[in-house]
């Protein structure tokens, strides 16, 4: 998914890509909980909030 991001020219900040891995994670883990079988998915979960401003910017 990096390599697409890098092919759709998305930011290559740090903070900014690691924030995108999180989320992709996030949501393959939430899909291949909610995929197997006898899977009872929560129907009104909460989603999760990724954002900037926790940390300083990145000074590389």
């Amino acid at each position: 998914m990096s390599l697409a991001a890098d092919d759709a020219e998305l930011p290559a900040d740090p903070e900014f890509r690691a924030a995108i891995i999180g989320y992709l994670e996030w949501g393959t883990r939430l899909a291949m909980e909610n995929s197997r079988p006898g899977a009872a998915p929560v129907e009104h979960a909460p989603t999760p909030r990724w954002g900037w401003g926790v940390a300083p910017p990145y000074q590389g």
